[in-house]
């Protein structure tokens, strides 16, 4: 069978020195698990303590939940991954609350010059989001990565009510392999999640 190793030394072709790129190699050796998105052919790498919850159990999971912004955040993003289209999949961390989804969508091609369109349909899609959250957000950062056969851009934002509340949002939208996907990462904390991006298996 065929497939393809997303292995991108993302820090090396988003703009840093060789010196860096090989300090990310190390980095690359990240304690973690695979989980096979079985209808699609993919399977992703994510940090240990993370655990896969189907659409019901997710659902089931919020409703446990005691009462409170917490809750009614949870409640709001699942409704909105929930309606849109495409095969999902959640994974969870629910000591620190946060929340991966990785989202199929139509196949798609793209390039280091569509870059400022990639930007704003996620910053749009950012917007949508915060709003919904009655929220506003900030764009922290972007960048592109390409090889012949896989593409990825990135995009992290900050949301915010302005007081006493942040949170972030960090988006991949991957091409491999003929199939596109995005990976959201919705957390209370700014973290990095190349290294585990690095690892996902595209068949």
């Amino acid at each position: 069978m065929k497939f393809q190793l997303i292995f991108l030394c993302f820090f090396s072709l988003l703009f840093l020195n060789c010196d860096e790129a090989n300090k990310s190699k190390e980095r690359n050796d990240v304690p973690g698990e695979y989980y096979a998105l079985d209808e699609d052919n993919i399977d992703v790498f994510l940090p240990a303590y993370f655990r896969e919850f189907s659409e019901d159990e997710y659902d089931l999971l919020i409703d446990s939940l005691p009462d409170s912004e917490e809750k009614r955040i949870e409640r709001k993003r699942f409704n909105y991954l929930k309606f849109s289209k495409g095969n999902i999949y959640y994974f969870k961390d629910v000591a620190s609350s946060t929340l991966i989804s990785v989202k199929m969508g139509e196949y798609i091609d793209f390039t280091k010059e569509e870059s400022a369109y990639l930007l704003g349909m996620m910053s749009n899609t950012c917007s949508s989001y915060a709003e919904m959250l009655d929220m506003n957000y900030e764009k922290l950062n972007a960048g592109y990565s390409g090889l012949s056969k896989t593409k990825v851009f990135k995009g992290a934002y900050k949301i915010s009510n302005g007081i006493n509340y942040s949170s972030y949002s960090t988006m991949y939208l991957i091409t491999s392999n003929y199939k596109t996907f995005s990976i959201n990462i919705y957390s209370n904390s700014n973290k990095n999640y190349n290294s585990f991006i690095e690892k996902i298996v595209v068949r």
